[in-house]
This record gives C-alpha cells, sequence and structure tokens, in this order.
C-alpha cells in the first residue's frame, strides 16, 4: 500500500510561575523567549503504522508516556509498540519529572497527558499521500564530549574552564552524525522532517522559556520550507556531551544567538542531506518495545554517613552537596523499595533503517555502541526516549567519576544498566532486519 504520512505541532508552552526543570536552583518561570512544542509525525503503509514523537521538555515521566501511548493506541489503531516518544532535553523548560529532591508541576503535568495524545491524533488525522527519504551526513564543530581528566585531582571533571591548562585528556566520544527522515508530497513538496544529532541541550540558560537550538532548528526549517512544515528534533545519545569547545577560549558558545547558529547550522546540514535522498512511496515498517528492569545502584553506608554529617553541619551545607545528601536518603529508600528500576527500549523499522529508543540520558559511546553493531543499514539512536531514568554512563566513566556519575536520583542505575540497553536494542534490531 502507498505510504501516507501526517504532522503535527501542539503547544506546550507552560504559563508564567510554572517550576522550571534542569538546575539545582528552583527557577520559576519569568517570561517566554520562545514557544515549546510536541511535534508527531505518523507513517502509515497500511500494515504496520509508526507514530513518533518529540517534546520540547527536559525529560517525559515513564507514567505520562504510557498513559499516552495507551490513549493513542485507542484513538489511532497503532500497536503500542509502534508509538514512540522522546524529550529533546531543554533546561528551559518546565519540570515534568521528579529529579533532584523537587516534584514536577503536576498541573503542567495532567495538561502534558492531554497534549501528547492530541499531537498524535492530529498526526495520524492528517495522513496523505507521500514518499519517504531517509539519510546521513556529518558536523563535526558543534557536539563535543564534556568529560576531561584533570592532573592536578587525577579525576574527571564536566566542564573545566575553557583553555585550562590542568586538562590532560579529553576522556569519551563524540558521534557526529546527522540521522535525518524526511517526507514530502508526491509531487516534491516538503512537509517534514525527523532530524536525530547528539548534543546536550543546555545552551541558554536563564529563566525564561525556550526550546533552544532544536526549537531553532525547526523554526529554521519552516522558513525554509514553508510554513506548514514541521521538524522534529530526536535527540541522540549525549549524555556526556555538549556545545562548548574547551580548545577553544575565544568562543562564545553559549547563549541565544549560539543556540540560533545551531539550529541555522543544522538546517543547513538537514537541507544538504535531503538535496541527496532517495523518496520512496513504499518501505516496510515494523515495531518492537520491551521493558527492562534495570539494576539500582548500591547505596554505601559511607555515603549516609557523609549525607549525615552534612545535614548536621551547617559550614558543610551548600546547594550542591545539601541536594545530594537529600539524596542519598531519598535513594536508600527506592532501593529497599525495589533493586531495579523500569526502562522501556524501543527499535523501530523504517525500510533499511533501524531507529533505537533509550530512556534516559545515555552517554555517547552505548549509541555509537548500537550503531556499529546494528543489522540495519544505518540506525538513528534517540536517548531521552519513553520515560526517564536518570543518567546512563559507561564502566569507564565510573571509574573516572564526575558528575554523571555520582549517586543520585539523577543518576540511579548501576554500571551494567547502559549494557543491557544495548543487548536489548541489537537483539531487536536483529529480529527485525535478520
Amino acid at each position: 500500500m502507498p505510504l501516507r504520512i501526517g504532522f503535527a505541532e501542539v503547544d506546550i508552552t507552560p504559563p508564567l510561575g510554572t517550576r522550571m526543570a534542569g538546575f539545582f536552583e528552583d527557577r520559576r518561570v519569568e517570561g517566554i523567549h520562545d514557544p515549546l512544542f510536541c511535534r508527531a509525525m505518523a507513517i502509515d503503509n497500511g500494515e504496520h503504522p509508526l507514530i513518533i514523537l518529540t517534546c520540547d521538555l527536559l525529560s517525559l515521566k515513564g507514567a505520562t508516556v504510557h498513559a499516552a501511548r495507551e490513549a493513542i493506541a485507542t484513538a489511532t489503531g497503532v500497536a503500542p509498540d509502534g508509538i514512540a516518544m522522546s524529550a529533546t532535553h531543554t533546561h528551559t523548560g518546565p519540570a515534568t519529572s521528579r529529579i533532584f529532591l523537587r516534584p514536577p508541576s503536576e498541573e503542567y503535568v495532567a495538561q502534558l497527558a492531554r497534549d501528547l495524545p492530541a499531537a498524535a491524533t492530529a498526526a495520524w488525522a492528517n495522513r496523505r499521500p507521500a514518499e519517504l527519504g531517509v539519510g546521513w551526513g556529518f558536523e563535526g564543530k558543534l557536539s563535543h564530549n564534556r568529560r576531561f581528566m584533570m592532573r592536578s585531582t587525577k579525576e574527571v571533571v564536566m566542564h573545566p574552564p575553557k583553555g585550562s591548562t590542568d586538562i590532560l585528556y579529553q576522556e569519551g566520544k563524540v558521534d557526529p552524525e546527522v540521522g535525518v527522515i524526511s517526507a514530502r508530497t508526491p509531487d516534491g513538496q516538503p512537509m517534514g522532517c525527523l532530524l536525530n544529532f547528539a548534543c546536550h541541550v543546555n545552551v541558554v540558560g536563564g529563566s525564561q522559556v525556550s526550546a533552544d537550538y532544536p526549537g531553532q532548528f525547526a523554526a529554521a526549517m519552516k522558513a525554509r520550507q514553508g510554513a506548514g512544515h514541521v521538524g522534529l528534533f530526536a535527540n541522540g545519545c549525549c549524555g556526556n556531551l555538549c556545545q562548548i569547545d574547551v580548545y577553544d577560549p575565544d568562543l562564545e558558545d553559549w547563549g541565544h544567538e549560539w543556540a540560533h547558529y545551531m539550529g541555522e547550522r543544522l538546517a543547513d546540514d538537514v537541507l544538504e542531506i535531503e538535496a541527496g535522498m532517495a523518496y520512496t512511496g513504499e518501505l516496510k515498517l515494523d515495531s518492537r518495545l520491551v521493558e527492562l528492569q534495570l539494576p539500582m545502584r548500591r547505596i554505601p553506608d559511607s555515603l549516609l554517613d557523609w549525607a549525615r554529617e552534612v545535614q548536621q553541619k551547617p559550614e558543610l551545607q551548600n546547594i550542591v552537596d545539601s541536594t545530594y545528601a537529600g539524596m542519598a536518603f531519598e535513594l536508600r529508600e527506592e532501593v529497599r523499595s525495589s533493586p531495579t528500576f523500569p526502562g522501556i527500549v524501543q527499535a523501530l523499522r523504517i525500510g533499511d533503517v533501524g531507529v533505537v529508543m533509550l530512556p534516559g540520558e545515555v552517554f555517547v559511546e552505548f549509541g555509537l555502541d548500537i550503531k556499529l553493531n546494528s543489522p540495519a543499514q544505518r540506525t538513528f539512536v534517540v536517548e531521552l526516549s519513553n520515560g526517564v531514568v536518570g543518567y546512563v554512563p559507561t564502566r569507564e566513566a565510573f571509574a573516572g567519576k564526575g558528575y554523571e556519575q555520582r549517586t543520585a536520583t539523577s543518576s540511579r542505575l548501576s554500571p551494567v544498566a547502559g549494557e543491557l540497553m544495548v543487548d536489548a536494542a541489537l537483539s531487536m534490531l536483529d529480529s527485525m532486519f535478520l
């Protein structure tokens, strides 16, 4: 059956005063720099349809995703394992899940439970005859590994000072691939696209709502391909990546101006990739989904002893250590309640290309491992999908210390969690492509 594809976007900008996510400080929305959207793409070949959603949010709670998936499946008839959702990870949006010690904005989460199905069902209703193309390119200047081993401490630091002579080496890798899935009408008019690129979304900062550079990308695509164009941004594995080039002290690679630059450059990349794309009106679609029980990390008595000392001595208290002390006790109760934490891993087939959806802030090495060993012609990997499990560092990162692996509600999993996700993803890809 010929393809039918639909797109939609729903404004999910929070009201003033809403609790924000992404920092230790408890910030509230003081203004709107640019709106947030939930964007949806429905792909229907008459046999195994798919719906993909991306949201301009820091994260999505597993319970929110589950409820939305069930509502979307009921409204559209699309199988639950063919419905995928991810967050771009903007740090200038509302609090939608509990990270650190603060609860989410429950009123906003309730509204989101209505907005996610609304975007998906609108995209489903907007299906029309279309062609789909898949392509990839290379972007080596926008994303950098953010973890560095320091000479003086022999420990890893996230975001050391630019140009620091105390840097011994950069710990990890990057993923320069730009993956693109684009749709057009049979007469060649662009409809929308999904961009997969790995880089943290914390460029602008502040207390004004902003979709950061993914929002700038979507706006740039509208400006170039028409007001009806919908550009989804699906972030790659970037738990240890960011936009800051530590080796260039003179480059001001933060703020709204840099977010605009990143969005425009990624739009340039997408247009170049689309220019060489082969489009088709028929292709195979498939999907798989499994829920893993990921082992929680141990909470040693020494950590609790430190936490008690911080809580008892005012001279040791600051916003960071006080927060970590509180999280230590919270995590001990979590582990006592259950030694595992649920995380959904999902795999989609779109023609000859695989798309893997992983929960949490996943280190880039795991995404590269999946790409290297996938049986598909090409594989795109999306993090912060279908719920949030916190950071997913490598064993090397656990050994090197640093922010991402520090025991917290934002880093609750054991060192084997990422490897379990990779194995599950590759098994599902094998079942669809071999």
